[in-house]
């Protein structure tokens, strides 16, 4: 039988290149087996390790920090898209927080201290019925922070909180917002709604 080394088809091995198992001392295997493969963060520290990076600022800080939230980043059957916008608030003529017609929020990371004045995880309501609900509350807690709204009733107050340099907050109803009964009707052509869903649902 013809073997493959009696025409030079057996090469030495090659510089850069992993020597085979039956070459590896039993120090280096031992050091192979002790090598654990990276373990991916979990959801819950991935939102550690982003919350360190991000920390809370105070009412003061995010007034001073002229933050902006970015435009609906919503496609396809999203709800952050620009057609589904009901209010959106402004601090000195920047927007901090969007509200859709469901009543989702979005808030610039700046003023992340509204989600723990406003209590978002308790509502009860839905649809535009919670987009008013929490645009009061929101304007609620800036206003207690010391901003003033932008009120055309009241120019002296809005002249007032330009020259003391308070922050100036306006609430701005889209022209995409849709009343309860409105968003009702089109939730009720997505899918099949019960009864109690034709009624804003309070605590």
């Amino acid at each position: 039988m013809i073997g493959a080394s009696q025409f030079g088809l057996v090469s030495s091995p090659q510089v850069g290149m992993p020597a085979p198992p039956s070459q590896i001392s039993d120090a280096e295997l031992r050091t192979i087996e002790t090598i654990e493969p990276q373990k991916k963060p979990t959801a819950e520290e991935m939102k550690a390790i982003w919350l360190a990076d991000h920390p809370v600022i105070s009412p003061a800080e995010a007034f001073a920090s002229g933050a902006e939230l970015g435009p609906p980043s919503g496609d396809g059957l999203a709800d952050n898209q620009t057609k589904n916008i009901h209010t959106e608030i402004k601090v000195n003529g920047k927007v901090i927080a969007r509200i859709n017609n469901s009543g989702a929020v979005e808030i610039a990371d700046e003023y992340r201290f509204l989600a723990d004045k406003v209590d978002f995880a308790g509502d009860k309501m839905v649809g535009p019925d919670l987009a008013e609900d929490r645009a009061g509350r929101i304007k609620a807690v800036l206003q207690s922070f010391g901003a003033v709204i932008n009120d055309e009733q009241d120019p002296v107050g809005t002249l007032n909180a330009r020259i003391t340099k308070a922050p100036i907050i306006e609430l701005l109803k889209a022209n995409t917002a849709l009343t309860q009964e409105a968003w009702l009707k089109e939730k009720g052509k997505e899918v099949p709604l019960d009864p109690g869903s034709f009624f804003s649902r309070m605590a």
